[in-house]
């Protein structure tokens, strides 16, 4: 039999957003993006749900938006706090609801993840939906160096893949959704930063059976960050670290022969 289609309310209830916060102080510019996300997010009605490490001013900034803030209790770092999240997400969702990752200051992504959550969402055998960025977005929005690295760890990322059957994926953009009922693979994983929201998509789709599926978003990135880092001798630095862990580690994951050891079968 048909079922009744969903009143957007309750899909809205059925849907959280996590992100893990750390910000040093109100003047960052990555607060203030973080409290304008904050602020589309309740104006909107979306639930989002942070796990906060800030000092107390930026936790109390975060918590006036209106949206649901949690002092991180966890130890640890980015992966300590995202792993808290979604169990405090999994509190609040149905069996069937959809947790959305995002990092809180890509502050466009918020109104775009209901579409992500849908993408997943009308794709019965998928238990993970990876947004990719429009890529003339990305290539207009993003720092220029940004876009030629990213672009590069996609392009090797994706050629371990495809030797593992494994679908071409954004894999350096960040957002994701998934299904609550493969949460499990989160919960499990020991990461502590980039790895932490993508390894456990890669051993769920690998040695779990998960479906993962791909939805392109028009996502611009803020000005503000592409202004700061443009050009910016520092932050190339900081790139090439994150594609060396992304190789080493997402790349580790997509060449390992077996299971990672201790994790759920």
């Amino acid at each position: 039999s048909m079922s009744a289609p969903i009143a957007p309310a309750a899909i809205a209830d059925s849907m959280i957003i996590v992100s893990p916060t750390f910000y040093p102080s109100l003047d960052d510019t990555r607060c203030e993006l973080g409290l304008q996300a904050c602020k589309c997010a309740a104006d909107a009605g979306i639930r989002l749900l942070l796990v906060d490490a800030s000092p107390p001013d930026v936790h109390a900034a975060l918590t006036a938006t209106g949206v649901l803030v949690r002092k991180q209790t966890a130890k640890g770092r980015k992966g300590a706090a995202l792993r808290e999240a979604i169990g405090a997400a999994l509190e609040l969702l149905p069996p069937d609801g959809v947790i959305c990752y995002q990092e809180l200051e890509k502050v466009g992504m918020i109104s775009l993840q209901s579409s992500v959550a849908d993408a997943l969402r009308a794709s019965p055998a998928a238990d993970v939906c990876v947004p990719r960025r429009d890529d003339g977005l990305f290539r207009t929005s993003y720092p220029v160096e940004q876009y030629h690295s990213e672009h590069f760890a996609n392009a090797y990322l994706d050629a371990l893949a495809k030797a593992v059957g494994f679908p071409s994926i954004d894999w350096t953009f960040g957002p994701l959704a998934f299904r609550t009922a493969v949460a499990r693979h989160w919960l499990d994983c020991t990461g502590e930063l980039w790895d932490a929201q993508i390894v456990p998509m890669v051993a769920a789709a690998r040695w779990h059976g998960a479906g993962v599926v791909v939805h392109t978003v028009a996502y611009a990135h803020p000005a503000e960050m592409k202004a700061e880092e443009e050009g910016g001798a520092a932050w190339s630095v900081k790139r090439l670290e994150q594609l060396n862990f992304l190789f080493a580690h997402v790349g580790g994951a997509l060449k390992a022969d077996r299971p990672p050891s201790g994790g759920v079968v």
